[in-house]
């Protein structure tokens, strides 16, 4: 047992301020300095080339995971190719159906502003062109040639005629044929009145002409036919007078490939068949190679949007390979979706496929894709959908079956990405074991510390990232000495005087909130005086639960002595935790032994309140009694412990030591103080194992013992192994300091019998017997005592 001065219940901080002065912190040598495991694993895995090398980030959220990630990765993004622009467009070898075009970073923009613009200018240039003197000459000579073509095939019919005396007159739709007799015009009808021979002429004669007619009329379709074909292939050659150039123009600005230079020829043919949405005429009576299946047909309420260009990837500006960061993926985000149009209809999917967006998958494609784990798991469908395309290496589209949007084609999507999943240790694991194929796609493990040895190095490097990330903030300057106790801070979290608490996140809101502190009390910097008042003001607006518990200790609702000596009552110390505010509570430990053979009662598990880990420490106590005080002979007892005043459940085994010398004081009969509390896990050997949350446990009671009422004897008892765990408060350490308050370290539970007795504990002699007088000897000569009595009881 020994006890501790006040130097030794905290570790201060000293920055040297020339190595503070002399350089700054970036974010990479931030990681490599703080992180060295985090840093080197990511490092490793980004310059891996493996199949399917994606990565999993691990570490608790604040430490700076996402921000140092995203550096490195942008770091390797810098050696790998801009990816290129991905451009959608009309497949015009299928109906309805799209294909992908590839375009060096920047120029797929261009490429569908030209498109449009060929688009649009067509519309107004090729009526001009059908309107013009050129064209309309063209056309008036196929309509001449048409007319001659049809009076030739009449001409032998109009010969016989003439020859015949039949007069033939055309009209708009048909022909009328009068008998010529002595100049005068004679219909059918008024032959009768000629002689028979002269009436059975003529009707021969007509008969002949009429005949003859319509044997030159049947060439009429054949000849319309010709007309009309003649008609569209000289639109058809207009139309690709006009277009070459243009098409010419876009292959030599465009054609940075086979693919794009096939599609301009397509499109180029595409206009020529769909003439007619540029001019207002059916497409039958347009185009020598108009569309005319019944699938064709269908395909032609999507209109112009077959002309559409739809830039799914665009690359403009982008100084490197992407970088993605998304922390709520959905289905929609992750693999794309349409925005309706007002103007589609059930049938027209191209237009619903020309207003696709690009999913984050195929933005990041070719770079890095960072997503937060929760997100990808909270729909069962993201992460079987997310496995699938990382497996195969091709984003496959479907429209959900539940979706009310109607299927569109898309083709696959060659993927090329590596995914950054953030999470923490837990979710790895448990993926780990649950997913045969996790193991194969995530090949490369991160873990960021949660803390870290402090060292005067670490110090610094976590100084000089504060202090610069602070300055982005525009806000008052921080002095050195404020980072030095925020740095005391960053041990106090991690509960050890050798460790950094490595969470940024929580040591910049104390920083935020200390500006706050400053402003508001007209200080021009943020000093340690400033951080101080910040941590006790955190500490004052979360801790009114702590207030309520200790105000039911000093009114006396809840039974805690800090003063005088009682046979088989201890002060335990415990720590209650509510939110972020965790603080130390006293509870009282009391036993009972009698005469019996029940051995030791934990009250807790009977009645179903205690944790394993509790029931664990209770066990441990009677292996503790058996093997000291019984090694020669069986001495049975009955005795109950119990922590009085607790209404929840009680875990764990820090209070066994407190439990233990309750029940030796019982068994014995042996007083002990009540200004002492103590904490601390006990083993079969009576050695004193360390607990969680000493600072707070310390800190409690010294709170009850200030509220009660200072008598300078009291104090609390440790487990040794603690005692680099121990940052307390300036208010504890002055106590100390001034012998108002007393810590204490023990290694056994000898330690602790004979502080809290006053008594001598006794070492056990070669005949297993101990010293009279001394604690054991009275445990020993109680517990014999008890058997004699059980011995009479049974005769």
């Amino acid at each position: 047992m020994r006890k501790l001065p006040a130097d030794q219940l905290y570790r201060f901080s000293q920055i040297n301020s020339q190595d503070f002065q002399a350089s700054t912190s970036d974010t990479k040598e931030f990681m490599k300095r703080f992180h060295p495991r985090a840093y080197q694993s990511l490092n490793f895995g980004l310059h891996l080339r493996r199949n399917q090398n994606h990565i999993f980030i691990m570490g608790e959220p604040g430490v700076g995971r996402i921000g140092m990630t995203k550096s490195m990765l942008r770091e390797a993004a810098k050696r790998k190719e801009i990816p290129q622009d991905v451009v959608l467009v009309s497949d015009f070898s299928e109906a309805n159906k799209t294909q992908y075009l590839y375009f060096k970073a920047g120029h797929g923009l261009g490429f569908k502003h030209a498109i449009e613009d060929l688009i649009t200018q067509l519309k107004t240039q090729l009526p001009v062109v059908f309107d013009g003197h050129a064209y309309q000459l063209k056309n008036q000579q196929l309509e001449n040639d048409l007319a001659q073509k049809q009076e030739s095939a009449l001409e032998p019919a109009l010969d016989l005629a003439e020859s015949l005396n039949i007069e033939v007159q055309q009209n708009e739709n048909n022909f009328v044929l009068f008998a010529v007799v002595e100049g005068e015009r004679l219909r059918m009808a008024d032959l009768k009145k000629l002689d028979e021979p002269l009436q059975k002429y003529f009707m021969d004669a007509l008969d002949q002409v009429e005949e003859a007619l319509n044997k030159g009329l049947t060439h009429f379709p054949f000849l319309q036919h010709e007309y009309m074909d003649a008609g569209k292939k000289l639109n058809t050659d207009v139309t690709n007078e006009h277009l070459e150039p243009l098409i010419d123009a876009l292959k030599m600005e465009f054609g940075e490939n086979h693919g794009v230079k096939a599609y301009l020829d397509a499109l180029q043919n595409a206009i020529v068949s769909k003439l007619h949405l540029f001019w207002d005429q059916s497409a039958e009576q347009v185009t020598s190679n108009a569309q005319t299946s019944m699938e064709e047909l269908l395909a032609e309420q999507s209109g112009m949007s077959v002309f559409e260009v739809n830039l799914l990837v665009d690359h403009s500006g982008l100084k490197h390979a992407p970088v993605i960061y998304e922390q709520n993926a959905t289905m929609p985000k992750l693999f794309g979706y349409t925005i309706n149009s007002a103007s589609a209809n059930a049938t027209d999917t191209l237009t619903l496929a020309m207003n696709h967006q690009a999913g984050l998958l195929q933005k990041a494609n070719g770079g890095f894709l960072m997503l937060s784990i929760q997100s990808v798991l909270k729909d069962p469908e993201i992460w079987s959908n997310l496995k699938a395309a990382l497996m195969s290496k091709r984003l496959t589209f479907e429209i959900p079956s539940s979706s009310s949007v109607v299927p569109y084609h898309l083709p696959d999507y060659p993927l090329e990405v590596t995914l950054v999943l953030i999470g923490q240790a837990e979710h790895f694991y448990a993926l780990q074991e649950l997913d045969a194929q996790f193991n194969r796609l995530f090949k490369v493990q991160v873990e960021f510390e949660v803390e870290l040895e402090r060292t005067s190095e670490h110090e610094l490097v976590l100084a000089q990232q504060l202090s610069s990330e602070v300055e982005a903030w525009e806000d008052l300057p921080v002095v050195p000495s404020a980072l030095e106790r925020l740095i005391e801070y960053a041990s106090r979290l991690v509960e050890s005087q050798g460790r950094l608490y490595t969470n940024k996140a929580i040591l910049r809101d104390v920083l935020a909130e200390a500006n706050a502190f400053a402003r508001a009390h007209d200080e021009q910097e943020v000093t340690r005086e400033t951080i101080e008042a910040t941590i006790q003001q955190r500490d004052f607006h979360t801790g009114l639960m702590e207030d309520y518990y200790h105000r039911a200790i000093i009114e006396e609702q809840v039974l805690i002595k800090v003063s005088g000596h009682h046979i088989g009552m201890v002060n335990g110390l415990t720590v209650l935790t509510m939110g972020r505010q965790s603080f130390g509570q006293p509870v009282r430990i009391t036993a009972q032994a009698s005469a019996g053979d029940e051995g030791v009662v934990d009250i807790e598990r009977e009645i179903e309140m205690a944790g394993p880990i509790h029931s664990k420490g209770m066990l441990i106590l009677s292996g503790y009694l058996r093997g000291r005080y019984m090694k020669l002979k069986s001495l049975g007892f009955s005795a109950s412990v119990v922590m009085e005043q607790t209404y929840d459940g009680i875990e764990g085994d820090s209070a066994s030591s407190a439990e233990l010398i309750a029940l030796i004081s019982s068994i014995a009969q042996i007083p002990l103080r009540q200004d002492i509390a103590i904490t601390g896990s006990v083993n079969q050997f009576g050695e004193i194992q360390p607990i969680g949350g000493v600072n707070e446990k310390i800190e409690g009671f010294f709170k009850v013992c200030k509220a009660r009422g200072l008598t300078g004897s009291q104090g609390v008892v440790i487990p040794e192994a603690n005692t680099k765990h121990l940052m307390l408060n300036a208010e504890v350490r002055n106590a100390v300091d001034a012998g108002e308050f007393h810590v204490y370290a023990m290694s056994h539970i000898d330690d602790a019998l004979g502080l809290l007795s006053d008594m001598a504990v006794g070492e056990e002699q070669e005949d297993g017997s101990f010293p009279d007088g001394s604690i054991n000897a009275r445990v020993l000569k109680a517990l014999e005592k008890m058997n004699e009595k059980h011995d009479n009881d049974d005769d």
